[in-house]
């Protein structure tokens, strides 16, 4: 089976599909990563538009909130753009985003995580979410993440999360040019 087929059938929002296919897409034009500018938000579901981010690596290894949705603004109770992820989250939640971002950049794949998260007044939020790596502009190595979550109904999840309040994580094949 290949791996990217069995991959993308992981992803059951037609929202988040939508941003692996563009994403997809753009590889196989390009023969490479995408380049942040590439990814151009009008070619996306406008429907993933709220729930979307760009997190960049910084050369210190920081990840950074370039942009946030204005759903993910609403759910957090603040803005996050412009702060860094260890800043926002606590330690297991910011020690875990950053090692999928991490694996994404390191390895040039897609990653998809099934999560619960604590939000401020509320017991516990469930989402889905993915990240797709691209090249930063100026530096042509990945360092840039667009990543995207779906939040869910308790009904859709199904099973018991991991400590870390991780039901399940998927990567794509490796992008190779």
């Amino acid at each position: 089976m290949n791996q990217g087929l069995g991959f993308r059938d992981t992803i059951a929002d037609p929202s988040l599909a939508g941003l692996y296919d563009h994403w997809r897409r753009l590889v196989e034009k390009l023969g490479r990563l995408p380049r942040r500018s590439e990814i151009d938000p009008i070619d996306l579901p406008r429907a993933l538009l709220p729930g979307m981010m760009v997190i960049e690596r910084e050369e210190t290894g920081r990840f950074l909130c370039r942009l946030a949705g204005t759903r993910l603004r609403e759910i957090m109770g603040f803005e996050p753009t412009g702060r860094y992820v260890d800043e926002i989250m606590s330690p297991i939640a910011s020690d875990l985003r950053m090692s999928m971002y991490t694996q994404a950049l390191n390895e040039k794949r897609a990653v998809f995580c099934r999560m619960r998260f604590a939000v401020p007044g509320k017991e516990f939020v469930a989402c889905d979410r993915l990240y797709v790596p691209a090249l930063g502009d100026e530096t042509g190595v990945p360092t840039v993440l667009f990543g995207a979550q779906l939040h869910l109904m308790a009904s859709d999840v199904v099973g018991q999360p991991d400590e870390r309040g991780v039901y399940s994580i998927s990567c794509d094949s490796p992008v190779t040019v």
